[in-house]
């Protein structure tokens, strides 16, 4: 009796852990093909039809999701919500929002979920038939099952985040593995963690034998927060992610801006890589290049080894981009003498003193279309928006770069266009109307 007893709570426990609990960090697990949402980029150009969603999409398998950052989606809500990950919100995409319902099927022992938006009063249903997210309208089949994985402190042994050392075999003089990363959300590394410290690179040097180094500077270590929006360099003590893994903790930066600097560090969320040129031919592939990714250069040098095994920073060809959610060095504007190679160097790190005036707090995000500040689309944000368009006769396109000195414009302008007129009250007119149905 005492075993079944066990075995129940320990079943309660597993489904306690595997579903959606509040406000926080989660992985999107589709029942059908088993894979992972892994946001891949976005143009961020709003546009209100549920196929702006499947193109920004990469769905994973084979333990991808533990070392990529695009898997670690915030859900703040299950209702009238925006879903976020690095750098993105569904609802900027889209000007639509998204419904998290539980469904009454359970699998593998495990409650799942569906999401849904609706789009000229239909409910769109997201599905993954194998080749991407899609929006569909059947709920009856196990594409459009879900199951809602939180990545937190009780999941560190299941639904886990880690780094991978870039190059695994390659140690550096002191016996450490090295890694770069770059995410939108706060990182603490838990004490048990190979993960030994996050640095940055504020200078470069010529060593003795005449080559260039980066010193790493240790800006955090065991039991502290790596602040969100940062490229940092990771230092490891293990060659798989197992060993180092890593916590989301706090408020998601939300940062667009591309490329991110931190020093002599530089990071980005996106790179270009392949995804399906058309739902309608689920065989056709093609490159899908998002606005942010960063084109390699010269002064642009990506953490690797030489042909002798020796770590550092080193140039790629000018035909790729530099890879997502990662850090790497920019020597732009720095006079060296020799070719662009720069090693990591062997040097003891060096405290940094902490500066006592951090960077100001990332600006909030703006909901567009919520003119009224209530965190809802109502006929109150149309009434706003009309009487902001009659009392500005003689301003019919405000450049909004140049006069935001109200949030109220800032969220009037809802296709993103910079401008505020008439186009974006009758989208706005548009998304009341249907949600209200």
């Amino acid at each position: 009796m005492r075993k079944i007893t066990f075995i129940v709570c320990l079943l309660v426990a597993v489904i306690a852990m595997a579903q959606y609990s509040g406000p926080g960090y989660y992985r999107v697990h589709n029942v059908g093909s088993d894979s992972y949402i892994c946001i891949k980029g976005t143009s961020f150009v709003a546009v209100a039809n549920p196929s702006a969603f499947w193109p920004c999409v990469k769905m994973t398998k084979a333990q991808d999701q533990v070392t990529d950052p695009g898997s670690i989606i915030y859900i703040p809500d299950t209702v009238q919500v925006g879903l976020y990950a690095q750098g993105v919100d569904t609802y900027s995409l889209t000007g639509l929002l998204l419904d998290v319902i539980r469904l009454s099927v359970m699998d593998n022992n495990l409650p799942t979920y569906a999401a849904y938006t609706v789009y000229q009063g239909i409910p769109n249903y997201f599905r993954d038939l194998g080749c991407g997210m899609t929006p569909g309208s059947n709920t009856r089949h196990n594409p459009t099952h879900w199951w809602i994985e939180p990545v937190n402190e009780a999941s560190m042994d299941s639904s886990y985040f880690a780094v991978q050392p870039t190059v695994s075999e390659v140690v550096d003089s002191c016996e450490w593995y090295w890694a770069t990363m770059c995410c939108d959300f706060p990182i603490l590394i838990p004490e048990n963690s190979g993960v030994e410290g996050a640095y940055t690179v504020k200078e470069i040097t010529m060593g003795s034998d005449s080559l260039y180094y980066a010193e790493p500077v240790k800006i955090c270590g065991k039991g502290e927060v790596v602040p969100a929006a940062t490229p940092v360099l990771l230092k490891c003590a293990n060659p798989d992610a197992e060993g180092n893994k890593l916590l989301p903790v706090g408020e998601l930066a939300n940062h667009r801006a591309m490329p991110i600097v931190n020093d002599l560090l530089m990071g980005n969320y996106f790179s270009n890589f392949i995804n399906h040129a058309s739902m309608n031919d689920p065989d056709v592939w093609d490159e899908y290049i998002p606005a942010q990714a960063t084109k390699a250069s010269a002064s642009n040098l990506a953490l690797g080894m030489d042909a002798d095994g020796k770590l550092g920073f080193f140039p790629l060809p000018d035909s790729v981009y530099m890879a997502s959610n990662s850090a790497w060095l920019s020597i732009a504007g720095l006079e060296l003498d020799s070719e662009t190679t720069i090693y990591l160097g062997k040097a003891p790190v060096v405290e940094p003193v902490v500066d006592p005036d951090p960077e100001p707090d990332p600006e909030p995000v703006v909901m567009l279309g919520d003119l009224d500040g209530d965190e809802k689309l109502t006929i109150a944000d149309v009434t706003l928006l009309i009487s902001y368009l009659i009392n500005n006769p003689d301003v019919e396109e405000p450049n909004l770069s140049k006069s935001v000195d109200e949030g109220m414009l800032a969220a009037a302008d809802i296709n993103e266009d910079e401008l505020v007129n008439v186009t974006d009250l009758a989208v706005l007119i548009s998304v009341v109307l249907n949600m209200s149905e």
